[in-house]
This record gives C-alpha cells, structure tokens and sequence, in this order.
C-alpha cells in the first residue's frame, strides 16, 4: 500500500511540473513573434530557446533543408505562415483548447494577420524530454503544409542544390 501512495504522489508531482499544451504554444509563440519582429536571433535555430520548444528532429529538419541553396520546400517562415510579421499584431495572438492527435496533441493558433485578419495555424506537439515540443505546423487559413517530412523533396532538393554549385 505504501508503494502504492509513493508511486502516486510521484506520478502526480512529474504530471505537475509538465506546462499544458496550451501554455507551451502561448509562451512560445509570444516569444517567437517578439524575436521575429524584433531581429534578436533568439529565433535561429540553433539558439537554447528555440530547442527548448522545437522537437530535435523538426529542428534537423529546418536546418537540413535551411541550408540548401534554391530549396523549395521552404516558402515562408515554418512558425508562422508568413513573409513577416508586424509588432503590432502580437496582442492578437490566440491559443485553443489542445486536443489529442495521435502522436500527442494539436493546438489552433490564430496570429494576428493586421486589419483584424487571423492567420490560422495547425500546431502539433509531442512530449520530448518531459515537455510539450512543436514537431509540426500546417497553415489551416489555406488548407497548406510545407513538407519538411518528405525525405523525397529534400533529396531531390540536395540534388539539385548540388547540381548548381558543381563546376
């Protein structure tokens, strides 16, 4: 019985610890829009911030396919949809409810897109290392996706990457 309790009280301080879905997606997109705005290079990909959010291998990702001259995959900033980002839309960010997915859970997020306009993002997380990680994001305001998990895009991209800068 007394195992029991333990085993229940340290299930119940680890669940605790652990910020909500939500909470996650809301501080980091609070910080991720200020440093897109902002040009601090807290936002590159290879600051502590951004790993202590993004999953390891969607972070591989972006930089794999970030570092391919003329690459396709990528049209837009991965986080946000978007070319830029006005500081003055930051208040007009929005977070639902999470709700299960099969691989962890999916948040809506609303960006303030300017005029009253929303820029609606599908964000998905998983638990990694004992957080809620952002592994994916599907822009739902135009039903898009851009496809860092297509291992046949990025190898047809490194080809053609290595086609041009061959002599």
């Amino acid at each position: 019985m007394r195992n029991v309790l333990l085993m229940c009280l340290l299930l119940t301080g680890c669940s605790a610890q652990m910020d909500s879905p939500e909470k996650r997606i809301n501080d980091f997109y609070s910080f991720y829009l200020t440093a897109f705005v902002t040009d601090t290079h807290e936002d590159n990909l290879d600051s502590p911030k951004m790993r202590e959010y993004i999953a390891r291998d969607t972070l591989f990702r972006l930089k794999k396919i970030l570092s391919l001259n003329e690459q396709e995959i990528i049209g837009s900033d991965y986080f946000t949809y978007t070319q830029d980002y006005a500081a003055e839309w930051i208040p007009d960010l929005s977070v639902s409810n999470a709700i299960n997915s099969v691989s962890g859970k999916v948040v809506n997020v609303g960006l303030g897109a300017g005029n009253g306009q929303k820029q609606r993002l599908n964000v998905y997380l998983r638990n990694e290392d004992g957080k809620w990680k952002i592994y994916r994001v599907t822009d739902t305001s135009h039903h898009f996706e851009q496809y860092i998990f297509d291992d046949r895009a990025i190898a047809a991209a490194q080809r053609y990457a290595a086609s041009i800068t061959s002599p």
